[in-house]
């Protein structure tokens, strides 16, 4: 019994192992200020979050990438107002910054409305090999501009893991080695009651 245990670990490891995040979210939140005009992005007084997906170790071209910045492609994107999910168009482009550039990174919607976080770099590594790692930018601002609004205020950006592939391959082995033990006991108490 103890080396089926053993086994039944060591394969969990093994195939966890082949099944890694190589993704993160990024979120950049803010309160937008009393004094703006309501429209598709925007209500006064109100929390905004945005959120997209970022490749770990992003796959960087010269055509989308400078000393001081490079774009990552849309994928993921949602935007909340409030903790309630706003219908905007997706964004066309995604940019982040080096410090030297004022860090952060912009997000453009089209040639009128962008959002703008900055303050610091949130990648190591430099503009041609980026990296992202999990962390939380409590000291950004943002800057949001579109055809009614011209807003700043404080902002907090964090970059969480998605969850795994391999935590929910070992949920479901558990689960299912659970449920085998329990199948495996229950066949052997009831083969003992009729002996």
């Amino acid at each position: 019994m103890m080396r089926k245990s053993l086994l039944l670990l060591v394969m969990s490891t093994a195939v966890s192992g082949l099944c890694s995040a190589d993704s993160l979210f990024v979120t950049g939140t803010g309160t937008f200020s009393s004094t703006d005009t309501a429209d598709t992005f925007v209500t006064p007084n109100d929390e905004f979050s945005l959120q997209f997906l970022v490749p770990a170790i992003p796959t960087i071209t010269a055509s989308n990438s400078t000393t001081l910045s490079f774009d990552v492609p849309v994928a993921g994107f949602t935007y909340e107002l409030n903790g309630i999910v706003n219908p905007v168009s997706q964004p066309t482009e995604i940019t982040f910054y080096t410090a030297a550039d004022g860090g952060g990174f912009a997000v453009d919607f089209d040639p009128d409305t962008e959002f703008v976080f900055g303050s610091s770099q949130i990648f190591s590594g430099t503009t041609a090999a980026p990296a992202f790692s999990p962390g939380t930018f409590d000291n950004q601002s943002f800057l949001f501009l579109d055809n009614n609004n011209v807003d700043s205020n404080s902002a907090t950006v964090t970059v969480t893991p998605t969850p795994e592939p391999s935590s929910i391959l070992l949920l479901f082995s558990g689960v299912a080695g659970l449920f085998a033990f329990a199948a495996r006991k229950g066949a052997r108490a009831a083969g003992s009651v009729h002996v």
